[in-house]
């Protein structure tokens, strides 16, 4: 009896020092460490958003923590953690507004995330490390699923960063690549702000071989209330498959994307509508459409794109005569445009 006696007591007091262990993770604050002399908080702090700086001050400071090596990047992994601080309250934002509306009322309100701008800042720096900081991919991964839109939007970019084959998911080994899948398809279903829904959908373009998982998600986007996300969510579709672009029908959403008041997104669909081989006759009469508009950006990127259609060349020709009268830069372009399909027509 009293050896059970003590083996109950002996339990007990194992598992009220793991509660006590817990409770003390949970309220008291992190230990801030130290890093070149000062505390790693003051160091991350201290990291300027890129955007805030010259193209050779971005470079100084991608270089600086390039110096330090792998501790530095440690210390940045660790300034991406929403929890730094007391991990409380980070809980209480993140959970209290799922309870229900009575409860929510007689609790106070959560506090704000303060610390939200500094992670913003971590990973613009880490996207301008460019391959040297892409061992700490896991850290922005984690990222994809914090609680501050911006945070989960700057880390896609982190994962796309130049939006072209150099792009970190281009490289990543295929069992890593597929673990951050499930986090941009929810981010392009789920984000309240379009800007991680617009930055998810690029990051789909790069899983050509799920297209299962794939294809419905950015169908699903081109009907998004945002115009910058049916034209990201487009242009990816159409470079995942092209045929099942053309049966979700990427070229009508982009012929209206052409005439947005927006000269960005008019002239940008213009562009990609230069890569929709499977509905030539539609693309090239979208792009029509594109290049009668006033706005000299959108007429330009409509004339650059028809020229790769010397196959509609009786179709296209005498609408750039029309658009070579015009008094704008898109005249000349028109110009060299119809010199060039001539030229191709009599080979």
């Amino acid at each position: 009896m009293q050896r059970k006696r003590r083996i109950r007591l002996f339990a007990l007091a194992a598992l009220l020092a793991v509660l006590l262990a817990a409770l003390a993770w949970f309220f008291l604050p992190e230990r801030d460490r130290m890093f070149h002399g000062k505390p790693e908080s003051e160091w991350v702090t201290n990291i300027v958003y890129g955007m805030q700086l010259s193209d050779d001050q971005n470079k100084a400071q991608a270089q600086r923590w390039r110096d330090f090596g792998p501790e530095g990047l440690r210390v940045l992994e660790r300034g991406l953690e929403p929890s730094r601080g007391h991990r409380y309250r980070q809980f209480y934002r993140r959970y209290a507004r799922k309870l229900p509306r009575w409860a929510l009322n007689l609790l106070p309100d959560p506090s704000m995330d303060k610390s939200s701008g500094t992670r913003m800042c971590v990973l613009s720096l880490l996207c301008r490390m460019e391959t040297n900081a892409w061992p700490a991919w896991r850290a922005a991964a984690r990222a994809l699923e914090d609680e501050n839109d911006g945070v989960r939007q700057m880390a896609i970019n982190f994962f796309t960063w130049h939006e072209d084959d150099s792009a970190l998911l281009n490289h990543m080994p295929v069992r890593d690549k597929k673990t951050v899948l499930p986090l941009f398809l929810r981010a392009l279903e789920t984000a309240r702000s379009w800007g991680p829904r617009n930055n998810a959908a690029l990051a789909l373009r790069y899983y050509r071989d799920e297209k299962a998982a794939v294809i419905p998600t950015l169908t699903n986007a081109l009907g998004d209330t945002e115009p910058y996300v049916r034209l990201t969510a487009a242009e990816s579709l159409n470079h995942v498959d092209a045929e099942a672009a053309s049966r979700a029908g990427v070229v009508k959403v982009l012929e209206v994307l052409v005439t947005d008041a927006n000269d960005q997104i008019g002239g940008r669909a213009a562009s990609v509508l230069r890569n929709c081989r499977k509905d030539e006759h539609a693309a090239v009469a979208a792009l029509i459409k594109a290049l009668h508009s006033t706005n000299t950006y959108v007429s330009c990127s409509a004339v650059w794109s028809l020229e790769s259609f010397p196959g509609h060349a009786e179709t296209i020709i005498p609408e750039l005569r029309k658009a070579a009268e015009r008094k704008d830069n898109a005249a000349g372009y028109a110009k060299n445009a119809i010199t060039s399909l001539e030229s191709r027509q009599k080979r």
